[in-house]
């Protein structure tokens, strides 16, 4: 279930969006058809009386449902943009504080360089296949073996700071490429899509008068339905297109830190 829950959201997103929009409007056309022609309508339509209150009722659980996984997308994208903010800020304060300690500069901004331009040219395209890539860990490597010289800083506490803030450059590193592979629970995805099945049952049930309300009630659901899940699929994994976190902050850092 996980490989084909990984798969549908891999997909294109007019894909994912048709993908949903054609098995919940199938569903709904099957209910209309449940319900006034098929041969077992009589016992169907012996329903009747079911009153509003109760569709009411299934859609709340349904909209908590779709809340708490919009929580959990939302949530990892906001980690994602701190974890890009909180590399990038340590970068530029790396440099700014060799400046201000009167450190050796020169091997240092080129560390800092090397390691920002490899990310933004070498990792980033690389980060929707779940990849590491070496030369981003090479360049994190010597960025901390030129903070390691002796010498680097006048001051060995100064020294001490900078070599913390390269651990804390490789912490926010890993914690980026750890998300690349988190992803919502496949049971909350199949719970929402479940619940969206009931509550297209529930609105069929309280009408079961006429055929044109029920299939405009329906379809009015279903439209809503698909919009909100096709939004929350796309936006499913920071780091994947079409809709992904940017590297921006990074980029940044070669524009602060001269060559």
């Amino acid at each position: 279930m996980q490989d084909w829950f990984t798969a549908w959201l891999a997909l294109p997103v007019p894909v994912v969006f048709l993908s949903l929009f054609a098995f919940y409007l199938a569903t709904a056309s099957f209910l209309v058809w449940l319900s006034f022609w098929s041969p077992v309508r009589n016992q169907v339509q012996s329903c009747k009386g079911v009153v509003a209150p109760f569709f009411g009722s299934v859609g709340i659980i349904f909209g908590l449902l779709v809340a708490f996984l919009s929580n959990d997308i939302w949530e990892r994208n906001k980690q994602a943009e701190r974890v890009i903010q909180t590399e990038s800020d340590t970068l530029v304060a790396l440099h700014s504080l060799a400046i201000a300690s009167g450190s050796n500069t020169e091997a240092l901004r080129a560390s800092i360089r090397g390691y920002a331009s490899s990310v933004v040219e070498d990792e980033w395209p690389i980060l929707q296949l779940h990849q590491r890539s070496t030369r981003t860990d090479a360049a994190l490597n010597t960025l901390l073996r030129e903070i390691a010289l002796p010498g680097t800083a006048k001051d060995s506490s100064v020294q001490r700071t900078m070599l913390d803030m390269v651990l804390r450059i490789r912490t926010a590193h890993e914690d980026r490429l750890e998300l690349t592979h988190d992803r919502t629970a496949v049971t909350k995805w199949a719970a929402v899509l479940l619940l969206a099945l009931i509550t297209q049952l529930a609105i069929a049930v309280v009408h079961l008068e006429r055929p044109r309300p029920q299939a405009a009630a329906l379809f009015i659901f279903t439209l809503g339905a698909v919009c909100l899940l096709g939004m929350l699929a796309i936006h499913e994994a920071p780091f994947e297109p079409p809709v992904f976190v940017p590297p921006g902050p990074i980029i940044d850092v070669l524009k602060q830190v001269p060559k």
